[in-house]
Parts: structure tokens; C-alpha cells; sequence
């Protein structure tokens, strides 16, 4: 198949990129930005998915190396970073530039597309929840991804003959991550001297690995309507059982001291002042604290019932990761 992915610089599709040529597709992705933490692929096209032009492009390119047609838009990109972007990036670049994606997927006579979405459009809900959980963000990241979800659904109904499937995963990690899981790994390292709350409540995470998996198999089910698919890996964990898990991990300790969400959420607030103040991103602030301290409870059945099957386990998936964090905190030392 012959498939563009958007983002494909970034942590997920740069490795996707790879993998679907392994497959023997025919690839060719788009990032705005040329940087890569991973293993960058050599058929990335620089350019932003918010232009039309950039979009023709990628496509003119296609015809040019396979004189065939985009058939399938793995959508990938997305603003998504927890400091230094504004309500009004994300909503250009997550709502406005899936507008243009489409826009761009009419034009072009492209009628399947894999919307990797994000279970923030369901905020924090009580308890389990799954794919029929009511939207509900409750942060511009979220509230922006739904934006783009609706559109797609939208281009889905104006053609009964479209295909869409929309992914939607939690805290996605593995090697060359660096946002959530990365920054607890990185606190059991330093001999941690606190931990926030009790740790009692479930955190939803989904390694590079199953995503990846599940967006593969995605493919597998794409057909004419609409289907939609939350991404998490099994079993489902606490976070104190996660800490446990990356614990086990030589050169890693659990924390000492246990205080209060609220003590967390005030001391946090405290280096907000700081952070807003000189524009830097600090590792304690309010929002991570408040994170830290609240389940993400997802559940991914709907996929698996569909005949998806997990290939690794979270201790394999978060081995990998303590093992290349430690090479990664090495070479950066050097």
C-alpha cells in the first residue's frame, strides 16, 4: 500500500515509518521539524501539514519514486508538549492542520486514514472507562485532539465509501521517550526521596511497541465507515505497582517518603511562579503534580476482541526502557 504518515519524525511515527517498510509499503512521511530522538527515515519530506502545498508536494513525490497514488494517511502529528505551548498552537496544528489533511485527502481521492487520537478527549473520568466513555478534555492537548477527531469523523460521513479508523492512546513510552514514564524513570534513578500519595490507582500507558502493533493491525480491520479504538497495555496497572515494575531495574530505587496529594500539588505550585516567570520548563510544577495524582483508568478490550493480540509485557517493554535510559544518562555524562 502506498502510505503517507504524518509526524513521521516524531517518536512514534519515525519508528512506524520503518516498520511499514519492513512490510513492503510504500512510504513516504511529512514533519514540520527535521529533528528525530529516534532513527530518523530517509523518505521524510520537511514540511507542515497546515499547507495545502506541502501536501501536494508529498504527493507529486509519490507519483514521482512509485508513479502511484497515496491510497492510506496514517495521521500522526500533533502538538502535544506539556510546557511552552499555547491554547492556540495546539488547536492550529491538531484541529486546523487535520482540517487541511482532509481537505487535501478530498482533493486527492484519498479514502482511508488511520486517526491516531489520544484518550486526553476523555478527560479524567470515575472509574474504568472504555471506547463509549461521553468526550470530556479537560486541557487545550485533549480538547484540541477532539477537534481533529470530530473532522475526521465528519470526512468519514460525507462519504459512505471512507474509511476511517481513529486510535486512541494513553501515555505512550519506550525508548527515546521522554515525556511521562521517562520522567519517573528518571526520578527512581536519583534515589528518590518522595513519592506522591499512595499510588493505589491505575495508570494507563501503552509501549512503543503496541501502538505500533495495534496501528498495524488497524490496518488490517480498515473497511468503508467509522471504528474507533482506545490503546493501553494489559494488564491494567496501579501506579505504585508501575514504580515496583521499573524498581526491579538495576540502578533503580522506590522512594522513601510518601506525602500528600495536596502537599505535592502546593510545592508544585510554588515552582510555577519561577517557571512562568523566566519562560523555563522545570520538572515540578502544579500540573505534573496533579497528574501524578490522579488514575488514568482506560481499558482497551474493543481492540482485542477484534483479534488483536499484545506481544510484550510491560516488565519487557519498561526493561527495555530502564536499560536504554541507563546508556542514554552515560553518553550524556560523557
Amino acid at each position: 500500500m502506498n502510505i503517507l504518515v504524518t509526524g513521521s519524525n516524531g517518536f512514534v511515527g519515525s519508528r512506524l515509518m520503518w516498520e511499514l517498510e519492513k512490510l513492503n509499503h510504500k512510504v513516504i512521511g511529512i514533519d514540520i521539524s527535521s529533528h528525530c530522538d529516534a532513527k530518523p527515515h530517509p523518505e521524510t519530506v520537511i514540511g507542515d501539514i497546515r499547507s495545502g502545498k506541502d501536501l501536494e508536494k508529498v504527493q507529486d513525490i509519490f507519483y514521482q519514486k512509485y508513479n502511484r497514488p497515496i491510497e492510506l494517511i496514517i495521521h500522526c502529528a500533533a502538538s502535544k508538549h506539556d510546557f511552552g505551548i499555547s491554547r492556540e498552537e495546539y488547536f492550529s496544528h491538531n484541529q486546523y492542520g487535520t482540517q487541511v489533511l482532509l481537505e487535501f485527502a478530498e482533493q486527492a481521492d484519498i479514502h482511508k486514514i488511520i486517526y491516531i487520537s489520544t484518550v486526553s478527549v476523555f478527560g479524567h473520568p470515575q472509574g474504568r472507562a472504555d471506547e463509549d466513555t461521553p468526550y470530556n478534555p479537560d486541557h487545550p492537548y485533549g480538547e484540541s485532539k477532539l477537534g481533529g477527531e470530530l473532522l475526521c469523523i465528519e470526512w468519514q460521513k460525507k462519504n459512505p465509501e471512507n474509511e476511517l479508523i481513529v486510535l486512541r492512546p494513553t501515555a505512550i513510552y519506550g525508548p527515546h521517550n521522554f515525556a511521562n514514564i521517562y520522567k519517573l524513570i528518571d526520578t527512581l534513578h536519583r534515589t528518590p526521596l518522595f513519592t506522591v500519595g499512595k499510588g493505589d490507582y491505575v495508570k494507563s500507558i501503552v509501549s512503543l511497541d503496541t501502538i505500533i502493533d495495534m496501528i498495524l493491525f488497524a490496518m488490517s480491520l480498515l473497511k468503508p465507515g467509522y471504528q474507533h479504538f482506545n490503546c493501553v497495555d494489559e494488564p491494567y496497572i496501579t501506579l505504585n505497582e508501575l514504580m515496583h515494575i521499573i524498581a526491579t531495574n538495576p540502578g533503580f530505587h522506590m522512594p522513601k517518603i510518601t506525602i500528600p496529594d495536596w502537599l505535592a500539588i502546593f510545592i508544585g505550585k510554588l515552582f510555577d511562579i519561577p517557571a512562568k516567570l523566566f519562560s523555563i520548563d522545570i520538572p515540578i510544577n502544579s500540573d505534573r503534580m496533579r497528574k501524578l495524582s490522579m488514575a488514568t483508568n482506560f481499558c482497551s478490550q474493543k481492540i482485542r476482541q477484534a483479534g488483536f493480540v499484545q506481544r510484550k509485557s510491560i516488565e519487557e517493554s519498561i526493561s527495555e526502557m530502564c536499560t536504554w535510559y541507563i546508556d542514554y544518562i552515560k553518553n550524556k555524562e560523557k
